[in-house]
């Protein structure tokens, strides 16, 4: 796992940078007020030492900027992912405390002898529980609640949603908050590819194990990707159809991905479009 970024010191440390160098501006404007014409080659050595120094003071600074941005990303991501969380709790603590009436009406319905009703009754409530019992299929909680809010997104939009799920993920070695970035982005892009779309919409969300690895596929039948914009999908900046976004996603996917030594492809055509993904286990060497 990453270590982590200890935030204090990092203020510290770019604190004490910038106070050295205007200490060193301090000292430097003294000591030209008080040379004379006889100190100009020492002044201009002094000034080559301190724009050495400032160069040095704002790339350390500079350094420790991108650290802390890095992090406020994550940050950022691990609050996402606690408030999916929170809401994909509170609709099971929901259905759990509806548990009892639904059975009080279904017991009413068949002392009347309304067994068609029951029947009914019971199906609604079963295709409920389903809807959230379909995400609980993985071993990582963040990666189950952002399921739960992407299908909820899709039922919203009139998309069919199905979770083919033959792994719980357990051991992947990608980290929580990245991996729910991942399906998160894939995940958005297939729902707006759909979005004008007429007639059924389908978004298949596919995770599978092996000796080898972890892959996961999601697929959508909405619009074919152009053939000349395949081989562009990837590249940072780069976005297509009328739905465009900051062509950010996808790159972002590949290069978590790449951390981990994985990889992410696509195919699209006039039937499907399926983004696939790939993360080898850890080695006995990498997990040391």
């Amino acid at each position: 796992m990453k270590k982590g970024l200890n935030i204090r010191k990092t203020i510290t440390v770019t604190c004490i940078a910038d106070i050295v160098l205007m200490i060193c501006l301090l000292l430097a404007a003294l000591y030209i007020i008080n040379a004379g014409e006889e100190g100009l080659t020492e002044v201009k050595s002094l000034l080559i030492v301190l724009a050495a120094i400032s160069l040095l003071c704002a790339f350390v600074s500079l350094l420790f900027a991108v650290s802390l941005i890095d992090r406020d990303v994550e940050l950022n991501q691990t609050k996402d992912s606690a408030r999916q969380l929170n809401e994909l709790n509170n609709t099971l603590r929901a259905q759990r405390h509806d548990y009892l009436n639904h059975l009080q009406v279904v017991y009413g319905l068949m002392e009347l002898e309304q067994y068609d009703d029951a029947n009914n009754y019971i199906e609604q409530v079963y295709a409920d529980i389903q809807k959230v019992n379909s995400v609980l299929k993985t071993s990582i909680p963040a990666v189950n609640a952002i399921l739960q809010a992407k299908q909820q997104m899709c039922a919203d939009r009139s998309i069919e949603m199905t979770i083919d799920a033959r792994t719980s993920l357990s051991g992947i070695p990608i980290e929580d908050w990245e991996l729910c970035r991942i399906f998160g982005n894939v995940i958005d892009n297939a729902i707006n590819a759909m979005a004008d779309m007429e007639g059924h919409k389908r978004l298949t969300i596919e995770l599978s194990e092996d000796i080898h690895g972890y892959g996961f596929a999601i697929s959508n039948n909405g619009p074919p990707i152009p053939a000349n914009n395949i081989s562009l999908i990837f590249d940072a900046g780069f976005t297509h159809g009328k739905h465009k976004g900051d062509g950010m996603g996808l790159a972002i996917c590949r290069k978590i991905l790449a951390k981990y030594d994985g990889e992410m492809t696509v195919q699209s055509d006039e039937s499907v479009t399926s983004f696939t993904a790939f993360v080898p286990k850890p080695t006995p060497e990498t997990t040391v």
